[in-house]
C-alpha cells in the first residue's frame, strides 16, 4: 500500500462522479487536499461530476472556493458511466484517476496507482482482493457473494482479481486508443480494460471502507445492467463465440417450443388435421420463433439488412435439419404420442444441424454489418 508521505509524481486529474453525495464529499476533498499539499507533489485537479443532485453539492463546492476543484453539473444523460466519461473528457492532465465520493476509496493510494502506470501498466486498479487489500467489516454475506459472482463473470475479459473496482487510473494515451466505448451501468473500469485493450492491469492493494453518508447505489437494476454489460463486452471481444452461444440457446428453446406446439395442435385439431400437416405447422412456427430470437440475440450486428431476405435465407440454410426433424417425427408418430415423437425428431434434427446451421447463417445469411 502507499505510505502517508508519498507525493504525487505527475500531474493528475481525479474524476469523482456524484449523485446525492454532499455528505461524503467534504471528507474526500479534505483527504485529496492533504495529498495535494505533500512536499514535492505535482499538480492535482479534481472534477466533481454531479448528476444534478440538488442536495447542496453546488453550494458546498462554492463555499470551499478551491480553484483546483471543478464542479460539472449534468442535467441530461445522467448515470455513473456517462458522468465518468464526461469527466475524462474535461480533464486537463494526462494521468486520469476515477474514484467514488463515498469514502470507500482511499485517496492516499493515488500515488501508488500513478506509479504502476509509470512502470508500464496500461491500467491500475485499487484492489480489495490482492495481498494487502481488505474490506471493512459490515458488508454482509449477500454483498460479498454478489461481488464474487460479478468478478467471476468478468474472467473472460481480465485476470484481475477486483475488476469491479471503481477506483482506477489510466493514461490519456491509453484511453484514446479505445474504440466503441459505450458503457452501461456502473462498471466503466471493466469497459475501459476491454475497449482500450489494456493487457497489463496492475492491482494496488487498498482498504475498502464502508460508506458513512448517503445510500448505496447497488440496486437490482444495476445488477441487471451489469448482465447486459457483460453480454455487450462479449459481443465486442468474442464476436463469433458470443454469436454461437445464444444461437445454441435459442435452438434449445426451439426444441421446447416445437414439442409444445405439437401437443397443442394435436389437442386442438388432432381429429381434423392429418399428422403430417400438424408437424409442418409446428415446424414453420418453430422456425419463425428461432429466426426472431436468433436475429435479436445471435446475429444482433446484422439487423439493418432486409428481414424478409434473411428469413428466406434462414429457412433455406436450416432446410436439411428441418426435413430430418419432420421425417423422424412423422415416423415415430406411428408408434408413440405425437409430442414424444416430436421430441425425438427435434433432438436429432437440432443436434445434426447445430454447427451447420450456425456457420451457414453466420457467414452467408446474417453477415456482420461492421
Amino acid at each position: 500500500m502507499s505510505t502517508p508521505e508519498q507525493a504525487i509524481q505527475r500531474p493528475i486529474s481525479v474524476i469523482v462522479p456524484t449523485y446525492k453525495e454532499a455528505g461524503s464529499l467534504p471528507t474526500l476533498l479534505d483527504r485529496l487536499a492533504a495529498l495535494k499539499s505533500r512536499p514535492g507533489s505535482a499538480a492535482l485537479e479534481v472534477l466533481i461530476v454531479d448528476d444534478d443532485s440538488c442536495d447542496g453539492t453546488v453550494e458546498m463546492i462554492a463555499d470551499r472556493n478551491e480553484p483546483w476543484v471543478r464542479l460539472i453539473v449534468r442535467t441530461e444523460d445522467r448515470g455513473l458511466s456517462p458522468a465518468v466519461l464526461c469527466g475524462l473528457d474535461e480533464a486537463q492532465h494526462d494521468v486520469l484517476v476515477v474514484m467514488d465520493a463515498d469514502g470507500s476509496h482511499p485517496a492516499e493510494a493515488i500515488p501508488e496507482l500513478d506509479r504502476a502506470l509509470s512502470n508500464g501498466a496500461d491500467f491500475a486498479l485499487g484492489s480489495r482482493y490482492v495481498a494487502g487489500g481488505s474490506t471493512e467489516d459490515g458488508w454482509g454475506v449477500l454483498r460479498w457473494i454478489n461481488s464474487k459472482i460479478a468478478t467471476w463473470m468478468a474472467l473472460p475479459f481480465t485476470r484481475a482479481l477486483d475488476p469491479m473496482s471503481g477506483f482506477f487510473a489510466i493514461e490519456r494515451s491509453t484511453l484514446q486508443r479505445g474504440t466503441c466505448i459505450d458503457p452501461i451501468g456502473y462498471k466503466i473500469g471493466l469497459e475501459l480494460i476491454v475497449k482500450c485493450q489494456c493487457r497489463s492491469v496492475v492491482e494496488v492493494p487498498i482498504h475498502f471502507s464502508t460508506r458513512t453518508y448517503g445510500e448505496s447505489k447497488l440496486t437490482l437494476k444495476v445488477q441487471l445492467q451489469y448482465l447486459v454489460h457483460i453480454v455487450r463486452l462479449g459481443r465486442f471481444k468474442f464476436p463469433r463465440l458470443s454469436s454461437f452461444i445464444p444461437f445454441a440457446m435459442v435452438g434449445a428453446s426451439g426444441m421446447a417450443v416445437y414439442v409444445g406446439l405439437l401437443a397443442l395442435l394435436n389437442y386442438i385439431c388432432g381429429d381434423v388435421l392429418p399428422v403430417w400437416l400438424q408437424i409442418i405447422m409446428a415446424v414453420l412456427m418453430t422456425m419463425t420463433w428461432n429466426f426472431y430470437w436468433d436475429r435479436r440475440l445471435a446475429f444482433w450486428d446484422s439487423r439493418s439488412q432486409s428481414i424478409w431476405a434473411q428469413y428466406a435465407g434462414f429457412v433455406s440454410v436450416c432446410a436439411i435439419p428441418v426435413l430430418l426433424t419432420f421425417f423422424l417425427t412423422w415416423s415415430f408418430s406411428a408408434s408413440t404420442d405425437l409430442p414424444l415423437a416430436g421430441l425425438i425428431g427435434t433432438t436429432f434434427g437440432s443436434a445434426a444441424g447445430l454447427i451447420f446451421n450456425w456457420f451457414g447463417n453466420r457467414f452467408f445469411i446474417f453477415k456482420s454489418a461492421h
